[in-house]
């Protein structure tokens, strides 16, 4: 199993063993053989309760009866052991900038952005885990603010380094990757997300100017990166840049889950 997570891949055989080093994991792949999964639920409830934060990918036997188990714990993930060798990798991968994400939604709940503003990301971070908000209607909407207002925001603190469309935008093309690595076809990947593959493919375009083959051959953490100082960076301060010239990134402090 650890030879398909990748080079550094760690194996814990405990919980406390595994929290000692919590802030540093990105994503735990928890895997379990057969029925023995059900009488493993309080560590992984456990496990959920000491490292909200962390992603968890549950690797388990096709044959057991899963959605009882999801009902009692939260999971980022599920691939079947006779899947490992095809699916893990992509899926922590994803799981990885899903978490990203939730550290830049910290980051900017703690930032001196305008309260509307910093509501809007903040939820648009976290939705883009699961299907991103499409347009500035649809978050103008959802966080309870006028559509004007945080066009006026946005524009302000960003200062023509990016708009709050492209910002949704590039969402969605980070969100869209992430499921084709898995394995999905773009027209299944344009299903879950709801738009069509043409819009994929204009929004590829715009951002990072690609089309969509090319966008399979980009690195995840690349175009993360990306995305990260094209896109969120300048809403850091009024300037553009974090305070202390670090990464967006750097020492976001824990999420809590979901």
């Amino acid at each position: 199993m650890s030879s398909v997570a990748g080079t550094a891949a760690r194996v814990f055989r405990t919980v406390a063993e595994l929290v000692e080093d919590g802030r540093g994991i990105e994503c735990l792949v928890f895997s379990s053989r057969g029925r023995s999964l059900a009488a493993r639920l309080d560590l992984l409830r456990e496990i959920e309760r000491k490292l909200p934060w962390v992603p968890v990918i549950l690797v388990a036997d096709r044959e057991i009866a899963i959605a009882p188990v999801l009902s009692r714990v939260k999971v980022a993930d599920l691939v079947w052991f006779e899947d490992v060798g095809r699916q893990l990798a992509p899926r922590i991968e994803a799981a990885c900038g899903a978490a990203a994400l939730l550290q830049l939604a910290e980051k900017i709940r703690w930032s001196g952005a305008p309260p509307a503003l910093r509501a809007a990301i903040v939820h648009s971070l976290r939705q883009a885990r699961d299907t991103p908000i499409r347009n500035v209607k649809e978050l103008a909407a959802a966080v309870g603010c006028s559509s004007v207002t945080l066009f006026q925001q946005f524009q302000a603190r960003a200062r023509g380094r990016t708009t709050l469309n492209r910002f949704l935008g590039a969402l969605s093309i980070l969100r869209a990757q992430q499921l084709q690595a898995t394995g999905a076809k773009w027209k299944d990947v344009s299903a879950q997300l709801g738009v069509p593959r043409e819009t994929l493919r204009r929004k590829a375009k715009r951002w990072p100017g690609c089309n969509l083959l090319e966008l399979e051959r980009i690195p995840p953490d690349q175009l993360l990166a990306a995305f990260a100082s094209e896109h969120f960076a300048p809403l850091l301060d009024a300037t553009g840049s974090d305070p202390d010239g670090r990464s967006p990134f750097a020492d976001a402090p824990p999420s809590p889950s979901g």
